[in-house]
């Protein structure tokens, strides 16, 4: 990889991981994409069968592109790495997940010129080429990012650049997701904290060992008690929790645990 390419790659990775927002690849981002893969537009769209869940694009002149992309559902059939349009079995075949992949990997030139997709689409763009990598979301979601340029291909420069980043922008796609759950995580968090606050500190052992995994018995033994004294604690601690079973008492107690000792996020 030449050097201004690596430079631009790890320039987008720096500016990408720094932006805290909930919405993956917003623009911005993907501004210093367009640097790393040479393309004159670059867009991000995740959906479902029913409806585009996500949408940013980068380019030049956005507002300008937008009505022309109005006609991609007519000529969707025209497309062979068809996505981004809601409708049933609009998902991606699984062999393309994580793979930059072009049009001119599917159909010639000649015959992507004589498709309505090239006149009705591109075509108004000036738009020779595509090139497009869809992304693992581990749900009945498809999410893929599509590159446009004005010259003749992709050069393999750009594919194998992306195949690099791929790895990456499937991380960054998760955090952003992830960071939509903090503020529900917090609230849950905090309401279990106040739960738990209520417990004497004998009773915060038992329940520790309960959400280990250990039997009453084992416990009692641990505390020098019996295992009625155990199985007293816990109904003290289902009272206190609002919770009636042992399961629902450790999950408690768990939720508190991982949010407390995970990295980034304060108690």
């Amino acid at each position: 990889m030449r050097a201004d390419r690596h430079e631009a790659l790890v320039d987008f990775l720096l500016e990408a991981v720094a932006d805290e927002g909930t919405t993956p690849f917003p623009a911005n981002v993907l501004t210093g994409m367009r640097r790393v893969v040479r393309c004159d537009a670059v867009s991000y769209l995740e959906w479902d069968p029913q409806d585009l869940l996500e949408f940013s694009l980068a380019a030049d002149d956005p507002a300008s592109i937008l009505p022309v992309w109005d006609a991609y559902p007519q000529v969707r059939s025209d497309d062979p790495l068809a996505g981004g349009a809601p409708r049933a079995n609009s998902l991606p075949n699984r062999e393309w997940l994580g793979r930059p992949l072009a049009i001119s990997d599917f159909i010639s030139d000649r015959e992507f010129r004589r498709r309505g997709l090239y006149a009705e689409v591109c075509k108004p763009l000036g738009v020779r080429a595509v090139m497009k990598v869809f992304l693992p979301t581990g749900r009945a979601t498809g999410a893929s990012l599509v590159f446009d340029t004005t010259r003749s291909r992709f050069t393999e420069t750009d594919r194998r650049t992306l195949e690099r980043l791929v790895p990456h922008l499937g991380q960054l796609r998760r955090n952003a997701l992830a960071r939509r759950t903090y503020p529900a995580l917090m609230d849950s968090t905090a309401a279990a904290r106040m739960r738990l606050l209520r417990l004497t500190p004998r009773e915060r052992v038992v329940l520790a060992r309960a959400a280990a995994g250990e039997t009453n018995t084992v416990i009692a033994q641990a505390l020098f008690v019996s295992p009625g004294t155990v199985r007293k604690h816990l109904e003290h601690v289902y009272d206190k929790l609002e919770v009636r079973t042992r399961t629902q008492a450790a999950a408690i107690y768990t939720r508190e645990r991982v949010f407390l000792e995970s990295p980034g996020l304060d108690p």
